[in-house]
Parts: structure tokens; C-alpha cells; sequence
């Protein structure tokens, strides 16, 4: 409702993650040089952390309209999920037809894309927003995902966004092997100083349109929205967009320290953003009456035991990490085992399916060679009582050729003397001896 009334196009402070309103301070600008460099680069698992509103999705939103044609990007911000959802999310996000498939086939059928798409010439990235929210079971699966690479390159990037919760959960014991797979890691945090949060401000209302955004807040307007607002820059545009409706409702060009003062009482006064006892007092209220130690409580007893408790409880956390690492890993193995046993056993079945087919083909060739010898031991045998037997039947005592049965008898051109049989018969008894 001010816009009208302060010149501009758009509502400068909103708290969407648009990239047309992205403010390129040296931290965010540090952060994109990263990504940049990661997806130049295809580097494997990139990790950009960050304070909660300090900008990571509009830093990615920016990311997603630079990125080159040869670039396939899929993003997923919902990541609560189970690894059979999220493999699906995955499909839907690269127009894959998943219906109907199990977790297996979905694996696959991703697989087949990434492929496809390498041999075409293209990349693929996955960006996963609000990170620190994935199970580990679907952060195993996801670093199982980028095991699949080309000979020289990955296949698939992927880039992991997620609030310092990430960093923490990514140190725990039980996912060290997927912390060894990070290349490229930033930790993104709030606009650092005075100075930045001036510039952040000012180039917000500049993009709007603003005529007079350079002085439409003043510098001591500024410098308590910094100190509010810690630099964050969610928290700047919450304060900065109920100034201008104060400014607008009291008709000022502008937006003074006073101001900002009455946003932050209003803010104070809402019990959402869980204001101390002193902001209550401040604001007119009255802080809660402390509760008072029984008679006879030893303070320093009680602050001893009390941090004893702690470090004991810190202890048993540690050794609840400690067994659930353990148990993982135990949980890895065994599936690792179970896979090794099933491809061992594939290919013993293929080794005793060649093995089967050359005894085969052995006994085969041996059962030939037999035959052979055979054939090779009756023949001249057989040669002679065929000749005797015609001589018998000719009339006068001569062969049908009209040869007398004294005549010497001349051997055919090319057939082979009693020696070349002896020779083969003795090759064949060494061979099939």
C-alpha cells in the first residue's frame, strides 16, 4: 500500500527469495564464486551452509538463471523424506515416468538418464535446498548416487544448501564417508558490518525504482535496523518493510531512527520472537518473578552437580553417536558382504558353465578321434576283401579292367602307402593315450 506513495514499482522488502532484488555483498559474492567454480569445474558434492535467512536460496534462485545450456539442473527443496520418495521426487524433477516403479527400477531408470545424457554432450546437477532436513538413510542413497561416474568425470553434480545444522550432521561419525566425498564447501553468514547492511538496503529500494533511495532511510535509521537485525538479511527486510507501513501510515518522506524504534517495540511485544525480561520491562510489562532455591540449597553444591550431570550426559551422547557410527557401518558391511557373495556366486555360476561346455566339447572331440582311429585301423582291410571279392566275381579271372590277376597292381595317384597309415595310427595312439 505505500508503494504508490514512495514512487515505487514493487515492494522492495519482500520476503521472497527473488534473485532480481540479490545483493552481491563480498560474503555472497565469495559463496557464488564457489558454486561457479564447482559446476565449471563438475566437481562432485558441493556444500553451502549458511545462518537461517542470510540468503542461500536466493543466492541458488540467481544460481539456476546463469546456468549453461548444457546444463540439465534439478532442484528439490522438500527433503523430509524417505529414499524411495525422494528417488521419485528426483524422477519427476527430470520428467522421468516413475509410476508404478519400485526403488530399484527408479535407481535404474536415473541411471539410464545419466547416461543418456552423457552421451549427448550434456551435464546434470541436483541442488537440494533445506538440506539439513534429509534422513541419514536418504543421504546414504544420495552418496551412493554420485558413485556413478565416466571414466574422467561425474556424471551428476550435486549441491547440498542447508543451514548450520548441515555442518553438524555431516560430522557425525556415522557419515564420514560421505564428508570425504565434499570438494567445495562455504559457509555463507549475515551482512558483516554497518557499511554492507547501508548497501544492502539501499540497492533493494534502488531496484524498485525509488527516486530518493539513498536517503529515504536515514543513517541513524540505518544503523539501528544493522544492530536489530544482526545483519541477517530476512530480518532487515521484516524491519525495514514495517517502517515504510509506519512511514506511510504517518505520512513521512522519511524513515528516522524513531521509527525504527516503534518496529522494534512492536516486534518486542509479539511473543513469537521470544523477547527476555528486559525487553518486556522496556516495552511496559512486567518480567515473570525468578524462581527461588528451596531453604537450606547449596547454590555452589548444586551448580557443581549440575555441570557434573552435564558432562556426564555429554558422555552418553557421545556414546549414543559412537554405537549408532558403529551400527551403520556394521549395517554397510553386511549389505557390501551380501553384495560381494551374490556377484562371487554369479561368476563361479559362469565359470562352471564355460568349464561344463569345454569338457563337453572335449569329450566330444575325444569321442571323434575315436571313431577316426577306427576308420584309419579297418580300412586296408576292408580294401582287400572288396578286391577279392571282385576278382571272384570276373569272368576268366580277370578284374573288370581286363587285367590279368598276376599283373603288378599300380596304386592311384595321391592315395597314401601302408606307411603313411602306420604314421597316422601311431599320431592317433599317442594322442588319445
Amino acid at each position: 500500500m505505500y508503494k504508490a506513495f514512495y514512487a515505487m514499482r514493487e515492494k522492495p522488502f519482500d520476503l521472497l527469495p527473488d534473485p532480481h532484488f540479490l545483493y552481491m555483498s563480498p560474503g555472497h559474492d565469495s559463496a557464488y564464486a564457489h558454486l561457479e567454480y564447482a559446476i565449471r569445474e563438475n566437481q562432485g558434492f558441493v556444500v553451502i551452509s549458511g545462518e537461517v535467512g542470510c540468503g542461500k536460496t536466493t543466492l541458488i534462485n540467481y544460481l539456476l538463471r546463469q546456468v549453461p545450456k548444457d546444463l540439465q539442473v534439478a532442484l528439490i527443496s522438500h527433503t523430509d523424506v524417505e529414499p524411495e520418495l525422494f528417488f521419485k521426487l528426483l524422477c519427476r524433477k527430470f520428467e522421468l515416468d516413475c509410476d508404478q516403479l519400485d526403488k530399484g527400477d527408479m535407481i535404474a531408470l536415473v541411471y539410464d538418464f545419466l547416461h543418456r545424457e552423457r552421451r549427448q554432450g550434456r551435464r546434470v546437477a541436483l541442488i537440494i535446498d533445506e538440506a539439513q532436513n534429509l534422513p541419514d538413510r536418504t543421504l546414504e542413497e544420495i552418496r551412493m548416487l554420485s558413485n556413478l561416474e565416466a571414466e574422467k568425470e561425474h556424471l551428476i553434480q550435486i549441491i547440498l544448501v542447508g543451514q548450520p545444522e548441515l555442518r553438524q550432521k555431516l560430522r557425525r561419525p556415522h557419515l564420514r564417508q560421505f564428508l570425504q566425498r565434499v570438494t567445495v564447501h562455504y559457509h555463507l553468514e549475515g551482512l558483516k558490518n554497518l557499511e554492507e547492511s547501508r548497501e544492502y538496503i539501499r540497492h533493494r529500494l534502488q531496484v524498485t525504482g525509488c527516486p530518493n533511495y539513498a536517503t529515504l532511510f536515514s543513517d541513524a535509521a540505518i544503523a539501528a535496523v544493522h544492530q536489530e537485525s544482526h545483519g541477517i538479511p530476512r530480518l532487515i527486510n521484516y524491519i525495514c518493510d514495517m517502517a515504510l507501513v509506519h512511514g506511510y501510515a504517518d505520512g513521512l518522506t522519511t524513515i528516522d531512527e524513531a521509527i525504527i524504534e516503534e518496529v522494534r517495540k512492536t516486534r518486542a511485544q509479539n511473543s513469537l520472537f521470544g523477547e527476555s525480561a528486559e525487553t518486556d520491562d522496556e516495552a511496559g510489562g512486567q518480567a515473570a518473578p525468578a524462581a527461588m532455591p528451596p531453604a537450606g540449597f547449596d547454590q555452589a553444591v548444586g551448580a557443581r552437580d549440575l555441570s557434573e550431570v552435564r558432562q556426564r550426559l555429554g558422555f552418553i551422547e557421545s556414546l549414543v553417536e559412537a554405537q549408532a557410527g558403529q551400527l551403520q557401518d556394521l549395517q554397510h558391511a553386511l549389505t557390501g558382504r551380501d553384495q560381494l557373495l551374490l556377484e562371487l556366486t554369479l561368476l563361479l555360476q559362469k565359470s562352471l558353465e564355460k568349464r561344463w561346455q569345454v569338457a563337453l566339447r572335449y569329450f566330444q572331440t575325444l569321442n571323434e578321434l575315436k571313431q577316426l582311429k577306427e576308420i584309419i585301423k579297418l580300412g586296408p582291410e576292408s580294401t582287400g576283401r572288396e578286391k577279392t571279392d571282385r576278382s571272384k566275381a570276373s569272368p576268366g579271372g580277370k578284374s573288370p579292367a581286363g587285367k590279368s590277376p598276376g599283373a603288378p597292381r599300380t596304386e592311384p595317384a595321391g592315395k597314401p602307402d601302408n606307411h603313411d597309415q602306420a604314421k597316422k595310427r601311431s599320431w592317433l595312439d599317442r594322442l588319445l593315450s
